[in-house]
């Protein structure tokens, strides 16, 4: 059999055709593969060193299974992809990198926005330029988008 080489064919790859803006919708935490969920999670959490709120290491894992859970759908339903490096979470259908922030108290969102603004402007570490924020519902493990916020070079600012 003879075959050609050095061509890339990528571009000849099926993905999955999603709308835009599919990062909207409400979602449950059911729509998610547990036993994934759970190991994403663990290993997320085993690798949380800076704790200044002192939370238990189920509570460290009980809140990387909530932001995990985002991550995956985003993932598995948006046609995101995951970013391997550190405690960066995905890349969107463009390849920029985005955070996920997930609360169960909307009103916590500006104090989430503001841990990432010190960590990106004071303290020089490499956080994305987009966030993502949902709205975790315990009763029912629903998810549901709250805004999305864009870095203008001094804060993050909600663009919705």
């Amino acid at each position: 059999m003879k075959t050609e080489t050095g061509i890339n064919q990528d571009h000849l790859t099926k993905r999955p055709i999603v709308p835009l803006n599919s990062y909207t919708e409400t979602f449950n935490q059911t729509d998610i593969d547990p036993k994934r969920l759970y190991e994403r999670a663990k290993n997320e959490s085993e690798k949380i060193t800076w704790n200044p709120n002192m939370r238990s290491k189920e509570k460290i894992l009980e809140d990387c299974l909530m932001g995990q859970c985002a991550e995956l759908y985003l993932i598995d339903k948006c046609g995101y992809t995951d970013n391997p490096n550190g405690f960066m979470d995905v890349f969107d259908l463009q390849s920029n990198e985005i955070e996920v922030k997930v609360t169960r108290n909307p009103h916590n969102v500006k104090y989430m926005l503001g841990d990432l603004l010190v960590r990106k402007v004071e303290w020089g570490y490499d956080v994305a330029d987009t966030v993502l924020a949902y709205h975790y519902q315990e009763k029912t493990g629903d998810y549901i988008f709250l805004n999305e916020y864009h870095f203008n070079g001094t804060e993050y600012v909600q663009t919705q």
